[in-house]
């Protein structure tokens, strides 16, 4: 990821903002979703290039590299000041699941901030979406049966509504933040 922000975190910004308004959040959580997604992966600026560019499969070492990213996040970010705490929580969390199969903390169920359940669904449903360097984007019936699969035991269904809703709606204009 360069700076500025990639296509893939302004994407994620205004799913995550559609979401957040279509889930009845106050305009400050809508404006708060939007920043997060726009910072969610500003940690990958400090996990190395060769890893953040590898076209292939990670290896186990730099898995766990990138792993980090959500943790460096969360530090860069500690330094803006009137940055919104809840902002810096879901970038830290926004690889956290339901199940407590995510990262960094492990965290499960309500222990994960609904913002980073927010970002989380987006994030996944972009990287699905969207070509990568290593992948074509997938076809919509595909993207949707994969985040079906995930609802309740990594994603919050609730959230993959919503976002089913704004995708449909395409509720993702650019918000003035």
């Amino acid at each position: 990821m360069g700076w500025p922000p990639t296509a893939h975190a302004g994407r994620v910004a205004c799913l995550a903002a559609a979401v957040a308004r279509a889930l009845g959040l106050s305009p400050a959580q809508v404006r708060e979703a939007y920043l997060a997604g726009l910072l969610h992966d500003s940690g990958k600026l400090l996990v190395a290039r060769r890893v953040r560019h590898k076209a292939g499969p990670l290896d186990p070492q730099e898995w766990r590299q990138m792993q980090r990213h959500p943790v460096y996040s969360a530090r860069l970010l500690r330094g803006l000041p009137g940055l919104p705490r809840s902002v810096r929580q879901a970038v830290r969390h926004h690889h956290e699941r339901l199940d407590g199969s995510g990262y960094p903390g492990g965290l499960a169920g309500d222990a994960v901030p609904l913002l980073a359940r927010i970002l989380a669904a987006c994030d996944v449903y972009d990287a699905l979406s969207s070509p990568r360097s290593y992948k074509a984007a997938w076809p919509a019936e595909a993207v949707w049966a994969e985040l079906s699969a995930q609802a309740e035991c990594r994603l919050d269904s609730g959230v993959l509504a919503a976002l089913k809703r704004c995708v449909a709606e395409e509720a993702t204009p650019p918000l003035r933040v």
